[in-house]
């Protein structure tokens, strides 16, 4: 009976409770170590409607690849953007920036890199600049063009813009809305942004006004974004077409239109 009440008695319960509550903080602390560990299983992930459309996600890109960010179908295969994973060696934040600056970059890549071709064929520019985007100077072996400098002038001057205006874009990203406090040719109460660094608005990035109201806004970035990979594949289609044929990308289209089956990826590739 004495053991039977030591066992019962509030001494040995309170053992137990301290006992299992050291177990319970030692799981956790453990968990926090791993970075291999999904630890949002367990809540549902928060979508972008009751249809959002999954692409080839996993249950651990779905951890953090919640549905916030535009154009997010959960895909990550390689966990670049997972914060704990082994993938996580860049911020994500900085990651997701980035896919939206480059997809801006690559529109108007994609559109500068066919419009004189699409010109020139419709006699709108003359024919000597009517050249394909490798002929222009930018792989000097494929073809150059004279321009108003030399090619390592034009190399230096627009490296010097460049750097400029992404140094700016940087520290705009790294302290939202501290360009308004540079000095910049008294332009500077415009360059104040929203807050949010990869969509500033304003008179100078949103002249329009468009999405004015959140929904308008959020299909907007969606379409953007969407956009953005599009035009980034299709630069990389440019370089691969340019190699391949020598010509064009315009002037592909053109002969693929004129004579499909013997113009094609297949033919170009002579898989056949």
């Amino acid at each position: 009976m004495a053991a039977q009440a030591l066992v019962s008695s509030p001494l040995t319960t309170s053992m137990e409770a301290a006992a299992s509550r050291k177990m319970m903080l030692g799981s956790r602390a453990f968990t926090r170590r791993n970075p291999f560990v999904v630890k949002a299983t367990s809540t549902p992930p928060v979508k972008q409607g009751g249809d959002r459309q999954l692409w080839f996600a996993s249950k651990q890109s779905l951890s953090y690849l919640d549905g916030r960010l535009p154009g997010d179908f959960g895909f990550d295969p390689l966990g670049l953007s997972d914060p704990e994973g082994a993938g996580g060696f860049i911020e994500p934040k900085w990651l997701a920036y980035g896919e939206i600056i480059n997809g801006r970059f690559a529109m108007l890549g994609a559109a500068g890199a066919i419009a004189p071709e699409i010109l020139g064929k419709a006699g709108l520019i003359p024919a000597e600049t009517a050249l394909p985007w490798f002929q222009t100077g930018v792989i000097p072996p494929a073809g150059t063009y004279s321009y108003w400098a030399d090619p390592f002038t034009l190399f230096v001057f627009e490296l010097a813009l460049m750097g400029f205006a992404e140094h700016r874009r940087y520290q705009d990203w790294a302290k939202p809305g501290s360009m308004s406090k540079q000095y910049f040719l008294g332009l500077e109460k415009y360059l104040g942004g929203s807050g949010e660094p990869a969509y500033p608005g304003g008179p100078f990035f949103n002249p329009l006004g468009f999405g004015k109201d959140e929904k308008s806004l959020k299909e907007l970035k969606l379409k953007e974004i969407k956009n953005g990979r599009l035009a980034m594949l299709a630069v990389l289609g440019y370089f691969i077409q340019g190699l391949v044929t020598g010509v064009g990308p315009f002037q592909n289209l053109l002969d693929h239109l004129t004579d499909p089956v013997n113009n094609n990826i297949l033919t170009s590739l002579k898989f056949h």
